[in-house]
């Protein structure tokens, strides 16, 4: 464990010199090794005592002490350093080459040197996975193989090792007759967790086969989706919560787990499916998948019908994947199996920390390695980069590889492709709030715009903290409640308001009157776009609101403009169709519409030319 130490806080020094800074900061805040607390030894208390004012304290002080041991020079004090896991399923690896699967090793030992103990569990198991509990031999004979395989890759490249643990689970036969949920138990419990944190603590990756142990000893074969959700529960703590309330436990065992304190519990950060359809499949992309989806407020539309092939399914046929025997889905093995990798992550992550995230990637991509930086090519002799390792740049970012709030890819993915989708990043999430509800429309007698302050809806006050905190300033709330009165097109609420956009309406100066509702004159602006500084560049939360802004509220464009100094400018100018510098200097604007008519722009020139500035100090306006 020390070598592991050491090893880690090398890196743990490249990266606080790397340019990635925010990035840096946030791993080292979860990932760094906490520092010890300081203590007062018992010298130090006796010279505090001695120079107390008062006589009677002091006599207190010098009178004997009548013990059988020395009193201890220091108090006794432990590194807290709690165990970070993460969960691998690896899918299919009879169909990988030895120098993929090597690949895929090298890639989870780096991640054992960051920090992140390792969990493998193998699924060996076609498209349609089969619900039986025999052990037919070619299955088992196949499972053998290939669990001998990735111990074999890890142990070329992991120090401390690797090896199977065969004998951890235990199969309870509750069947789908059984009431109960996916926070409490299921088929597949962890009967012998010791088998695996131990080896864990140590660096050592575990490697765990699907087969269980019934009530008579003898083994069964479990559904691998069944073995990630068991130990998802028992590396959450629900498993050992459920023993507590109803299982005889060993008086000893139950004292040294209630010594135990709450930072010395397994924090379950990641969940990894290896798949070699790769990420989940969205028509709304060019590339084919999703970049990152937001369960808690995506999960019911991308399973369910608005932007996945496999969601056609009628949904009376959505019975839970995990207590059901028998099911009937009407779809392709394929798109069935997306859907199984869909449900699995979203039942996990239901058990986790809000920190917890998951990524569904190729086991191609998972090898591709980082190590060499450099790589001269023999036709030119010109060297390149070699690619980012997608696991490695998620550990140390909790993001994606490229941002999902970026316009998609030009390059049109044929729908009737075979290909592995691109990786798609999971989070519980945060729910997005929209009001008032969509389609926003421009302000008309029988649609009037809503009024910040009063609607029942928005919590005022914290909307305001919200936008002061983000843009670092105080708002001249008065007057800018002035100004969009009567334009308000809506807001986006994003969680417990860490992020939110306010859009207006707005007409050119020059237009006389209000226009017909009808009218292409009023102009879609973004007045307002904030994010906690608490939440930037973490969570996503901007990605968030941002797709929610641009694929949900105004699908066909809006406008907006920034100081033309404002460093968020690079991130405007990746997602904005173009960006234009105002006559006065002072602006840069930047529109996501396409094909902009002259008469358009125009307007859109006036509009972010003549908007007033609603700020209470006297700083450069934002």
């Amino acid at each position: 464990k020390e070598r592991q130490r050491a090893e880690r806080n090398q890196l743990i020094k490249s990266l606080k010199e790397s340019p990635g800074k925010r990035d840096a900061k946030n791993f080292l805040k979860h990932f760094d090794t906490p520092k010890k607390p300081e203590s007062r030894s018992a010298s130090k208390v006796e010279r505090a005592h001695s120079e107390r004012l008062y006589e009677p304290t002091k006599a207190i002080q010098d009178s004997p002490v009548f013990t059988q041991q020395p009193l201890p020079e220091q108090l006794p004090q432990e590194t807290v350093e709690p165990l970070h896991i993460a969960l691998v399923k690896l899918r299919q690896p009879q169909a990988l080459d030895d120098k993929t699967l090597g690949g895929i090793a090298l890639t989870l030992s780096q991640m054992v040197r960051l920090g992140l103990n390792i969990a493998v569990v193998v699924d060996v198991d076609e498209d349609i996975t089969s619900d039986t509990l025999e052990l037919s031999p070619t299955w088992e004979n196949t499972l053998r193989e290939q669990v001998s395989r990735i111990v074999d890759s890890l142990e070329e490249f992991n120090e401390p090792g690797a090896f199977e643990v065969g004998h951890a689970l235990s199969y309870s036969g509750v069947h789908s007759g059984v009431s109960h949920t996916v926070h409490s138990r299921g088929r597949i419990e962890v009967k012998h967790s010791h088998l695996l944190f131990h080896p864990m603590e140590e660096g050592i990756v575990t490697v765990i086969p699907p087969i269980a142990y019934d009530a008579n000893s003898k083994r069964v074969r479990a559904r691998p989706d069944e073995v990630l959700l068991a130990l998802t529960r028992e590396f959450s703590g629900l498993s050992a919560q459920t023993a507590e309330r109803n299982d005889v436990v060993d008086l000893g065992d139950l004292v040294e787990a209630k010594v135990k304190s709450f930072a010395d519990k397994p924090l379950l950060d990641r969940i990894i499916i290896l798949d070699p359809l790769g990420g989940i499949p969205s028509e709304n992309r060019a590339d084919g998948a999703h970049v990152f989806i937001n369960l808690e407020a995506e999960y019911q539309s991308t399973s369910l019908g608005q932007s996945n092939p496999f969601s056609k399914i009628v949904e009376n046929e959505m019975s839970s994947l995990l207590n059901t025997s028998t099911r009937q889905i009407t779809c392709a093995p394929r798109q069935n199996r997306h859907f199984q990798n869909l449900e699995i992550v979203q039942q996990s992550l239901k058990l986790l920390p809000p920190s917890s995230s998951a990524l569904i990637i190729t086991p191609a991509e998972a090898a591709v390695s980082s190590q060499a930086p450099l790589i001269p090519t023999l036709s030119t002799g010109v060297r390149t980069r070699r690619s980012k390792n997608p696991l490695i740049h998620n550990l140390l970012t909790d993001k994606p590889m490229i941002s999902s709030s970026l316009p998609a890819p030009l390059v049109n993915r044929s729908t009737s492709s075979t290909a592995p989708n691109p990786a798609t990043f999971l989070k519980k999430g945060i729910p997005v709030t929209t009001i008032p509800s969509l389609p926003w429309a421009p302000p008309s007698p029988n649609n009037p715009s809503i009024e910040l302050e009063n609607d029942p809806r928005i919590d005022f006050p914290r909307l305001v903290d919200l936008i002061e905190d983000s843009f670092r300033r105080k708002l001249n709330v008065k007057h800018y409640l002035d100004r969009i009165r009567g334009r308000v097109a809506g807001i986006i609420i994003a969680g417990n308001y860490e992020g939110g956009a306010i859009c207006t309406w707005e007409t050119p100066p020059a237009l006389p009157g209000a226009p017909h509702p009808d009218s292409p004159m009023w102009i879609p602006y973004l007045d307002k776009f904030a994010v906690l500084t608490s939440s930037q560049g973490s969570g996503g939360v901007a990605d968030i609101v941002w797709g929610a802004l641009t694929r949900s509220c105004f699908p066909n464009g809006l406008v907006w403009r920034s100081r033309t100094s404002n460093p968020v400018n690079k991130w405007y100018f990746e997602r904005a169709v173009g960006m234009w510098n105002l006559p006065d200097g002072q602006w840069t604007m930047f529109w996501t519409t396409e094909g902009v008519e002259m008469s358009r722009w125009d307007a859109y020139v006036g509009v972010c030319s003549g908007v007033a500035p609603s700020w209470a100090d006297a700083k450069a306006p934002d």
